[in-house]
């Protein structure tokens, strides 16, 4: 008995842990865009993606095959798709399909959007914000319209990250300014995001049960077949 009470207990704490774990997006740009997952001292790159290119020998024989087999493939699957089409047709004049209206989807996205935020800022933390950007054309004019434009895409993206997170560190470093003088832009940016495992299922949680109640509330709002008004 005792054994068993020791090994449930470590299951649960095992799973607490797991629950308390925070994963940590790193999210930057100087030369190029690079997006990095951090899990304790694990690293996974996001972006870009690493493709590795196996040297092929080339086989005359191997390569009618291959044109054979993708031959085969593609009647195979234009014979499925038309067979398909057939199908969806024939239900369609049996049954028309009734879609809905573009104010009900619109109002379903809305409602998972307002989940998604409100239990995104109480998880999601941003532990750096550095947004520093030189605008520059080599043309005074196309350089100030570009500065304008730039400036309000950051104001909106802070806008943004303010209602969706939490800043735990330091304040952010903003800067954007217009280089007269520079014949191209330069940006050096870097946000880095941090959430708890728990804090992932339970906006998961929250953007579901808003769907299922937004699903159950135009069940029962949707007139019942056969009924006479009245």
């Amino acid at each position: 008995m005792p054994v068993a009470l020791i090994v449930i207990g470590a299951i649960l704490a095992l799973i607490l842990l797991l629950l308390l774990l925070r994963v940590r997006l790193v999210i930057a740009y100087r030369s190029s865009f690079t997006a990095e997952l951090r899990v304790l001292f694990l690293r996974f790159t996001l972006y870009p993606r690493k493709k590795r290119i196996k040297p092929k020998k080339y086989s005359p024989r191997k390569a009618a095959r291959a044109e054979r087999k993708a031959a085969k493939k593609a009647a195979k699957a234009a014979a499925k798709k038309q067979k398909k089409q057939k199908k969806k047709s024939a239900a369609d004049k049996k049954a028309p399909a009734a879609k809905a209206p573009l104010r009900e989807r619109i109002r379903l996205i809305r409602a998972l959007c307002a989940a998604l935020i409100r239990r995104t800022h109480k998880h999601l933390r941003l532990h750096t914000a550095r947004l520093h950007v030189r605008v520059g054309t080599g043309d005074a004019a196309k350089t100030a319209v570009l500065y304008g434009a730039v400036s309000q895409s950051v104001s909106h993206l802070l806008f943004a990250l303010d209602k969706v997170t939490r800043l735990r560190a330091v304040e952010p470093e903003v800067s954007v300014v217009a280089d007269f003088t520079a014949e191209r832009s330069m940006a050096d940016i870097k946000l880095v995001f941090s959430i708890r495992v728990y804090g992932v299922l339970a906006t998961a949680l929250a953007v579901g049960l808003a769907y299922v109640k937004k699903k159950l509330f135009k069940q029962r709002k949707r007139p019942v077949k056969g009924a006479k008004k009245k």
